[in-house]
């Protein structure tokens, strides 16, 4: 399977060939790979969101126990990071960089709103991980679509906001030395090497 994010679709599994405008920035461009992180999100929420109707007419089957590995591969290992990245280093460090006061005031409620739907994220997750382990391990479980919905709304307006502002303000505010700063702490919260 050359595509690392299965769809679950009537069909079953969507699972056709990765393209060329997949491939994700590397650590040397960290705002192109934290926003590579979105597009990545986007489809594992479109996975999720397909996943109840997918149970209900089909049961757990290995497409479901498949989709449901993926997912919670995805939001359990990186979207952590990403998070991570965001409330560790980008948003503190444009806290320091940005001079203009103007943009400094809509960043700070730019930020506060961000980190409160990372709050509602986590506490949405907590309530999807555990049917979504069973469905991974093939056992009969059910998703709520409410909660499925509750937390895809929740990253249709967060992704919007953040791809909107963050890297505008990053190409005004950041110097290179920030931009390698930040690519080898996003680097190092993975565990991989920075590029050389």
């Amino acid at each position: 399977m050359l595509h690392r994010n299965p769809i679950v679709t009537k069909a079953g599994v969507d699972s056709g060939a990765m393209n060329l405008f997949d491939t994700p920035a590397g650590f040397d461009d960290p705002i192109g790979m934290w926003l590579g992180c979105h597009r990545r999100i986007e489809k594992q929420l479109s996975t999720l969101s397909k996943l109840p109707g997918h149970l209900a007419d089909k049961g757990v089957d290995a497409d479901a126990s498949n989709a449901a590995q993926a997912i919670l591969r995805y939001f359990e290992k990186s979207a952590p990071h990403h998070h991570g990245d965001e409330d560790r280093d980008i948003f503190p460090l444009l806290e320091k960089r940005i001079t203009d006061a103007g943009d400094l005031e809509r960043f700070r409620a730019l930020r506060r709103q961000l980190e409160a739907e990372h709050e509602r994220m986590a506490a949405v997750w907590a309530r999807l991980r555990k049917p979504l382990q069973a469905i991974a391990e093939g056992l009969p479980k059910t998703l709520d679509p409410a909660e499925v919905a509750t937390f895809r709304e929740i990253y249709a307006s967060h992704i919007p906001a953040e791809d909107g502002s963050i890297p505008e303000l990053a190409r005004r505010y950041f110097t290179a030395a920030d931009l390698e700063s930040l690519g080898r702490s996003m680097a190092d919260r993975r565990g991989v090497e920075f590029p050389v």
